[in-house]
Formats: C-alpha cells, structure tokens, sequence
C-alpha cells in the first residue's frame, strides 16, 4: 500500500510561504506488522463524530441475516429490524486525515469510472444507419 502525502513547501528558500506554496510528494510503504496484512472483509459501514476524531467502522452482517430482514421488513412483519453483526475494524482518525481520505476515495472512484466508461463501447443510436448493414 503506497500514500502520496502533501506538504507545502516553498522551494526557493528554507520556509514555507503561502504564496508560492506547492505540494510535494513523498512516497511511503506501510510496513505489515503482526497480523496487520490480512484482509478484513467488511460490507457494512459507520462513520462517527468524537471530540477532534472521526470513527470509522467496519463491519461484517451474514447475507442469510440480510435477506430475512429484507423479506421480514417487505412483508411488514417486523416494523424495526435489529441485526447483530460482528465489528471488524474501528479506526480514529484526524479531521485532516479524514478529508485526505475523502480525496483519495473520489480518486479512485473517478480513476474507477473513467476506465470503466473507456472499456465499455459507445452504445450507438438503434435508429442510426450503419452502411456496413445489409438491407433486403
């Protein structure tokens, strides 16, 4: 995993002036430590609000419990469903470091939708003529 941080840092003298200020990146590798490399599978999650932090959770719900409250609630048998799920992750972070999360979040998904709409042909008009059609 690799992070692109940013500082302002002026590079025509010692300290850093807001006007000439630009981003420079430094590349960074996380090191695994203990089980800190496994994947944590997640398909649900919480965003908290603390004093100065952001809580966010992970969590994992069984899509069997999914389903039932799904058919439950559509049937009208069950006004407010409760599940119990199972907390992965919970991680604090700075407000700063949550907009930086924010940012790169709708890089990937831009990076995501560009190349999505780059592999998926053009859909063309049904009413248009194609002259390599042939007509009887």
């Amino acid at each position: 995993m690799s992070q692109n941080l940013t500082n302002n840092l002026d590079t025509s003298s010692s300290t850093p002036t807001n006007a000439e200020a630009h981003p420079v990146h430094i590349g960074l590798r996380l090191r695994a430590v203990d089980q800190s490399d496994r994947s944590v599978v997640s398909n649900i999650t919480g965003v908290h609000l603390g004093s100065c932090f952001a809580f966010i959770d992970f969590g994992f719900i069984e899509q069997s419990a999914l389903t039932e409250v799904t058919r439950a609630a559509r049937s009208g048998e069950q006004k407010n469903p409760t599940l119990d799920g199972r907390l992965e992750c919970r991680i604090a972070m700075g407000l700063g470091d949550l907009a930086q999360l924010a940012r790169q979040i709708d890089q990937v998904i831009s990076a995501a939708s560009k190349a999505r709409s780059n592999a998926q042909p053009a859909k063309q008009d049904p009413l248009a003529f194609d002259p390599a059609a042939v007509m009887q």
